[in-house]
């Protein structure tokens, strides 16, 4: 479905992929009943993670959240998400010269419980 919306054959909110600021996905983690928000913000290229559970958190990211910085990247080049925007050179823009390595980066959102 995801595919879909990024081609334009889906658009809920009637607002072209492409000029997407953030992409909200729920993702359960582990064997437990337990959901984490992770909060993909394109342009910044950052995942913020909102986890009540946080104080219960190793000090690294779950798989589920390293699977999904490590994937991210490949599957918006695949989908064409890439080719709709205007080519922009990453490593002339501040925010992006420590991530030409891992292009996103994983921020845990502390306080929300």
């Amino acid at each position: 479905m995801l595919n879909q919306i990024i081609k334009g054959f889906s658009i809920p909110a009637g607002l072209p992929w492409y000029l997407v600021y953030e992409v909200y996905i729920l993702i359960n983690c582990g064997d437990e009943f337990h959901w984490v928000l992770a909060v993909v913000v394109l342009k910044e290229r950052s995942i913020r993670v909102y986890d009540s559970m946080s104080r219960r958190r190793r000090s690294r990211p779950s798989s589920e959240i390293q699977k999904l910085a490590k994937i991210l990247p490949t599957y918006l080049d695949m989908s064409g998400f890439l080719d709709q925007k205007v080519r922009t050179d990453w490593s002339m823009i501040e925010a992006y010269w420590d991530k030409m390595a891992n292009p996103f980066d994983v921020q845990y959102v502390e306080g929300i419980s």
